[in-house]
């Protein structure tokens, strides 16, 4: 037992997420800190022997619960922290009407599950090809392949996040996903994710889905935390020129 959570965490990657939510609902914990690069290495630290003991894949986030419990996959500890923390925050889920709560969840699921894959398989397509010596193409030409194929699939999954979501669609007629007039954890998900769409990034992502690029640009002037965490990450695209965020009520 502890009195707090442990979250390993790697500037930048998708555990940015858990340490936003972390801050937001003002649970007692510890970040572990660990460069991206030498853990894929498996370069030697006490963090990294940490973070093995605790998860043998070395993956972020690994979140280990003030019970002992060890958790992975970003929505998972999202949901989790959601679950037990949130209630009576701004951030609760329980003041949802049905449709909006159904919606939710579908796109909680839907973004690691279509867009968070290709992310990778873009990125890092030596992962999942190779090619025989005897082969008559290249593994860079595979590498090229595979990576185009996935870009064209992250783009057809983002260009229908934004039919399916934000002001003005299905009634919901609120500045954020769900036709909130606050953000959800959905939202800050989405603009974590945002910020690995299509090539060239920022510009696709603002001509192709200009709903969601707003949601994104509101969602960081919405809070202090998200926007404080997300800029300690480098990720701050959507900051646009105010120096510092606003508060909606009640949003810390």
């Amino acid at each position: 037992m502890s009195d707090k959570y442990v979250l390993f965490h790697s500037e930048g990657c998708g555990s940015t997420f858990p340490v936003i939510l972390l801050r937001l609902f003002k649970c007692p914990h510890e970040v572990v800190n660990l460069n991206y690069e030498d853990t894929t290495k498996r370069k030697d630290s006490p963090e990294l022997r940490r973070l093995l003991e605790a998860n043998p894949l070395a993956q972020f986030p690994t979140m280990i619960t003030p019970e002992g419990g060890v958790m992975t996959e970003t929505v998972a500890i999202a949901l989790y922290l959601n679950d037990r923390h949130g209630l009576g925050s701004p951030w609760s889920t329980s003041e949802l009407a049905a449709p909006q709560l159904a919606t939710f969840y579908r796109f909680m699921v839907y973004i690691p599950a279509n867009i968070y894959p290709t992310v990778t398989i873009v990125e890092f397509p030596e992962r999942y090809v190779s090619v025989p010596k005897d082969a008559s193409v290249t593994l860079d030409e595979v590498k090229k392949w595979v990576s185009d194929e996935s870009s064209k699939r992250r783009a057809d999954a983002w260009t229908l996040l934004e039919t399916q979501l934000g002001p003005g669609v299905k009634g919901f007629n609120g500045s954020f996903l769900l036709g909130t007039d606050q953000p959800t954890v959905l939202d800050v998900y989405m603009t974590m994710m945002a910020h690995w769409s299509p090539y060239p990034r920022y510009d696709w992502f603002k001509e192709n889905c200009p709903r969601l690029h707003e949601v994104a640009v509101e969602t960081m002037k919405a809070s202090v935390v998200v926007r404080q965490v997300f800029e300690e990450n480098g990720l701050d695209a959507f900051m646009g020129k105010e120096s510092h965020a606003k508060k909606l009520d009640n949003i810390p």
